[in-house]
This record gives C-alpha cells, sequence and structure tokens, in this order.
C-alpha cells in the first residue's frame, strides 16, 4: 500500500499540464528534481532564467504598447474611451504585473539553483515590467 502511495505522488496529473497552477506546481517539482541534482548538471541548468527573460520581455511588450497609445492618443476605430479604458487596465496593467510576478519567481528560482546570468537578466527585467506597468498606470490618471 505504501508503494502505490509514493508512485502516485510522483505522477503528474493530466490535469496540471493545462491549468496555468497546477504547470506551477508542476515546475516547482521539477525545481527540486533539479536542486537535487549533482553539481556539474545543475550548473548546466537555465531553463528557469529563459522562461523569465521570456515572460519579462512579453510583459514589457505588452504594458509599452499600451504606453504608447495611451500617451499618442490613439483613436482605435470607434472604441470608446471606457472601452480602451478597460482593455489597458486589463491587457497593460493586470496582466503585465502577473507576467512580471512570475518571472520574478522564476528568475529568483535561476538564481538560487546555479547563479546564472539568465537569472539576474531576468530579475532586471522583471523589475523593469513592474515599472512599466506603474508608469501606465499614472500615465491613465493623468
Amino acid at each position: 500500500m505504501n508503494i502505490e502511495r509514493s508512485n502516485f505522488s510522483q505522477e503528474k496529473d493530466s490535469i496540471g499540464k493545462i491549468t496555468g497552477f497546477f504547470l506551477f506546481r508542476n515546475l516547482i517539482n521539477s525545481y527540486n528534481d533539479d536542486k537535487n541534482l549533482p553539481d556539474d548538471e545543475r550548473k548546466n541548468v537555465k531553463k528557469y532564467g529563459s522562461v523569465s527573460i521570456t515572460l519579462s520581455i512579453i510583459a514589457i511588450l505588452i504594458s509599452v504598447s499600451c504606453l504608447v497609445c495611451v500617451i499618442s492618443n490613439i483613436e482605435f476605430f470607434g472604441f470608446s474611451y471606457i472601452l480602451m479604458l478597460i482593455i489597458f487596465i486589463l491587457c497593460g496593467v493586470i496582466l503585465t504585473l502577473l507576467l512580471s510576478i512570475y518571472s520574478f519567481v522564476f528568475a529568483v528560482m535561476q538564481v538560487r539553483l546555479n547563479r546564472r546570468s539568465s537569472g539576474i537578466i531576468g530579475i532586471v527585467l522583471s523589475i523593469l515590467a513592474i515599472v512599466s506597468a506603474f508608469l501606465l498606470v499614472f500615465f491613465l490618471i493623468t
């Protein structure tokens, strides 16, 4: 009976590949596995830094594109101001903050794992994404 439980706890569920929370949980389990690797193999792991950099770049692109649209007052084919404000808040602020927080977590995981430069770059880019989201909030208010 103990053998069945231990095998069950090591399996990754099929739902976990679909939903974000379970994906994050599976990545944490993968991180724990990578942390237990020998030093030579652990130094070569760089997947968390690359995920962090990718998420940060996506967040910065979304936030900067919304920021440019807000600053230049571009009209979008008859969309009302309220609808555009809702889109800017949802995409430019909330989505950017979520992506940059996940990016920061992955960058910290990379730095704690093996102190590769991709983790440091991910931390810097995630902080820039957070700053760009707050800058968008500032320009939306003014």
